[in-house]
């Protein structure tokens, strides 16, 4: 008995029910996070604002450039010690260049003291530059794990800005940058292609930062929506009762759609989700992309791996089936067949293929060999 036979039972029963069928996307998708970043801290306006000593002097600043305040006025305590002008001076060049917000948004800190009676009173004036985001559309966050929350935000809106004020960071531009593609990768279709993000970093003491990222789709708007909606139009398990089903004639029906709906590219442009479930033809990236997505939307646990086939660049995917993970190269089934290629564990797929195994969960199934 050949020892893929249970293998093609599956994908033979797949290919029956998924006759006919041609789109995906029309199911809802409940999105759990864990953290969701929101603008953590307030800043209301304040005209006026007593001060007793430097440090005060300098939270009276930061709080009018915070809430984006133009002007306001600082009344010193008749017991604060220091010369006014000169901390006054001092603290609108700290609170201007040691602070990461104030590094990105303002321009000038500029002030007249006057003197009421026994009373010392500062009128501060705060400009902004013409480039930067309000206040009120920063988002604040106390430490960078909030970041990934906010960076898939804003690709599931499809914006194309982000600025960030983190109190405790360790990310680096590139960190950021690295950030929304794995986001995308773990999310191949929020939006149609890969974004590509270019991250300013202001710095402030300690380990405060602010990223002012901004994100580039390759498409205008108008192209960005239109691919969403040819997205949403795919139905790949239309007629399925998907509640019926195993594991394996879940992962089986997802590749036998691809099988079925899909050819290999060689582009390099092709290697997208949209490409292999619109237009039919992608390269081994978009395919495990897709693959990945159908998973998904039968509630499988699948990601992608970039690794090599023949000492070449390709992608395919790790899926879990009934508790154990597996190696499935959808594009090579595509190809030439789901005998060598679908379900596969670690000990048999090793060879032609070459993976990172520690970045990877071990393929430790028995599904491709249990009627040897």
């Amino acid at each position: 008995m050949a020892k893929r036979q249970s293998i093609s039972i599956l994908l033979a029963a797949a290919a029956f029910l998924l006759c006919g069928c041609s789109g995906m996307y029309n199911k809802e998708y409940v999105s759990v996070r864990d953290y969701v970043p929101t603008a953590q801290e307030s800043y209301e306006k304040q005209d006026r604002i007593n001060v007793r000593n430097f440090t005060g002097l300098k939270q009276a600043l930061l709080s009018f450039a915070y809430a984006g305040e133009n002007e306001g006025r600082i009344v010193f305590d008749p017991t604060y010690e220091g010369d006014l002008l000169e901390d006054l001076a001092s603290a609108c060049w700290q609170v201007r260049t040691q602070d990461a917000l104030c590094a990105y948004c303002v321009e000038n800190i500029a002030y007249e003291l006057t003197k009421i009676v026994t009373t010392n009173e500062a009128t501060i004036y705060i400009s902004y530059s013409s480039f930067c985001e309000s206040a009120d559309s920063i988002i604040h966050l106390p430490f960078s794990y909030g970041v990934e929350s906010a960076l898939k935000e804003k690709l599931e809106k499809r914006e194309r800005k982000l600025v960030v004020l983190v109190s405790n960071s360790s990310y680096s531009a590139e960190d950021i940058e690295g950030l929304l593609i794995k986001i995308y990768r773990e999310n191949p279709t929020v939006v149609p292609r890969e974004p590509k993000a270019t991250v300013n970093m202001y710095s402030g003491t300690g380990s405060q930062r602010l990223y002012e990222v901004s994100i580039n789709y390759g498409l205008t708007s108008q192209e960005l929506e239109q691919r969403m909606a040819a997205l949403s139009a795919v139905d790949a398990f239309s007629g399925l009762d998907i509640a019926a089903m195993s594991d394996e004639q879940k992962v089986a029906a997802a590749c036998r759609y691809l099988m079925d709906n899909c050819r290999i590219s060689e582009s390099a442009g092709d290697n997208t989700a949209y490409a292999a479930l619109v237009n039919g033809q992608a390269n081994s990236e978009g395919i495990a992309f897709a693959y990945a997505e159908l998973c998904r939307q039968l509630e499988l646990e699948c990601s992608i791996v970039y690794g090599q086939l023949f000492w070449q660049d390709h992608c395919w995917n790790i899926v879990k089936v009934d508790g154990s993970y597996y190696h499935a190269d959808i594009s090579a089934c595509v190809k030439s067949g789901a005998e060598e290629s679908f379900l596969i564990n670690d000990e048999n797929f090793w060879g032609n293929y070459r993976w990172d195994v520690a970045s990877y969960p071990k393929c430790t199934g028995t599904l491709s060999r249990e009627t040897e």
